[in-house]
């Protein structure tokens, strides 16, 4: 079925508008996706010999971004959910059990790494799978995937794409959702191994007339955008894409280096003084052959003849300009040095405290950001299985651990100051201890199980005491 696309608002027309889109954001995401997986462009080279450099320049980049990207993805952990039915401040069982049927312990921390390094990432809910019961989550790539968010409310999606190559089918795939329907359409290609996706419209063509979602979900759209950094206008950015031109001067600058100490390991040699063209017989010389450069080699030299050897560069002031950057870097991102460069862990205490403290403050912020389309996607999924009342969205919580990280030591002192001050038993296990709502049931459990025995053994004490009177 041919695609019109000229009918504004038509699902031809949102087609070509959303594909229109994800291709001209390609290169900008490609390109941070690149220096994430440590392979930036290489770095700036004289244009007569780049050929003799570009092996060095591969060897002078440094993957510092993936570095950035990844330190407060380390420290973003969901632990459980609130619900509105669920009257448990420790957590849903039925929501955690969601999460793991969609195996997301493993796949939001990629959805995490995506969003921070390309600045946005997805996911999608969609019915039960039958093989484990529950709606299907699944995180999504932005080079993917688009969506238009409302104008009054850039939480809610009104449209979304999702574009891929099906290289088994030879084709290029889309879905497009609409509110409260889906839309499949393909375009086929005779070769499409190792070629990406042309992003235009032609040559697509309808494979159904639209899927409808379930009447609840009548005016949904279930994909969920996960922003990084955004501002007021929609406008992501990735946690180091304000920093690319400096980690460009670094790669440079190591490129610097690496150019000075292979040019001293091949020392420029000259001779002073006049060196005889031919030997005593009148035979022309080859000094190739007689200055050899071997160990064992002995270099016979007429009178008033020296060899000269260039100097030795002093490799520091390359080496400090690097770190100087690395630090620009670290500042402006609030990574930790000793993240960067491993032996900036031997500085004070209270030096790496601060640095700490500022990712802490960052890592707080994504996990602020980030909550609030994990809540989205839990409380769809919840929709698709018909559960309106653990769906309402007001009342879903996200339970993250906390971002600091403190000794077992640090965190006993503090429950048993808590315990003196009468904190109760949950919120010392909670909020002082860190454990998890699944730890914490569990100890519960344990606990009753302890006191039963403890009840169980004072009884045949005392019966056995009452029978010995």
């Amino acid at each position: 079925m041919t695609i019109d696309t000229s009918e504004v608002g038509s699902p031809g027309w949102w087609l070509k508008r959303l594909m229109e889109r994800l291709g001209n954001d390609q290169r900008r995401l490609t390109l941070l996706n690149d220096y994430y997986r440590g392979e930036p462009p290489l770095p700036w080279g004289p244009e007569n010999c780049r050929e003799t450099f570009r092996r060095m320049q591969r060897k002078a980049r440094a993957n510092f971004a993936q570095l950035i990207a990844d330190a407060p993805v380390e420290r973003m952990q969901p632990v459980g959910f609130r619900t509105g039915a669920a009257g448990d401040l420790n957590g849903d069982d039925q929501a955690w059990r969601m999460w793991q049927a969609n195996n997301l312990d493993a796949e939001a921390p990629l959805l995490f790494s995506a969003k921070s390094s390309m600045s946005r990432a997805y996911t999608i809910v969609g019915g039960p799978d039958p093989s484990t019961g529950f709606p299907l989550i699944t995180c999504e790539d932005p080079r993917q995937v688009i969506t238009e968010q409302h104008p009054a409310n850039r939480r809610r999606t009104i449209a979304a794409l999702k574009v891929w190559a099906d290289d088994v089918a030879q084709a290029d795939r889309a879905k497009l959702f609409l509110p409260g329907i889906v839309f499949t359409a393909r375009r086929t290609r005779s070769d499409i191994t190792g070629s990406p996706v042309s992003f235009d419209a032609s040559g697509w063509e309808w494979e159904n007339d639209g899927e409808r979602l379930p009447a609840f979900a009548a005016d949904i759209v279930p994909v969920t955008l996960f922003p990084n950094r955004p501002d007021l206008s929609g406008a992501t950015l990735g946690e180091f894409e304000d920093v690319i031109d400096s980690l460009d001067r670094i790669n440079l600058m190591l490129l610097q280096r690496l150019t000075v100490g292979i040019m001293q390991a091949f020392r420029q040699r000259a001779v002073k003084g006049n060196l005889p063209e031919r030997d005593a017989e009148g035979n022309e010389i080859d000094y190739g052959e007689v200055f050899v450069a071997d160990p064992g080699a002995i270099w016979e030299l007429p009178a008033d003849v020296d060899i000269w050897e260039s100097a030795g560069v002093d490799l520091t002031p390359l080496l400090e300009s690097v770190k100087a950057d690395v630090r620009d870097v670290a500042g402006i991102t609030r990574t930790p040095m000793f993240y960067l460069f491993p032996d900036a862990a031997n500085g004070s205490a209270e030096g790496a405290s601060l640095h700490r403290e500022g990712l802490i403050f960052k890592t707080s912020a994504h996990i602020v950001q980030a909550s609030d389309p994990l809540e989205q996607t839990m409380a769809l999924g919840f929709l698709f299985m018909g559960d309106t009342e653990r769906a309402k969205r007001p009342d879903m919580e996200v339970l993250w651990q906390a971002p600091e990280r403190v000794s077992m030591a640090e965190r006993y002192d503090a429950a048993s100051k808590a315990q003196a001050s009468e904190v109760p038993w949950e919120t010392r296990m909670r909020d002082v201890l860190g454990f998890t709502p699944q730890q914490i049931k569990q100890m519960q459990a344990e606990r009753i199980g302890e006191q039963f025995l403890a009840r169980t053994q004072q009884n045949q004490e005392t019966a056995g005491v009452s029978a010995g009177g």
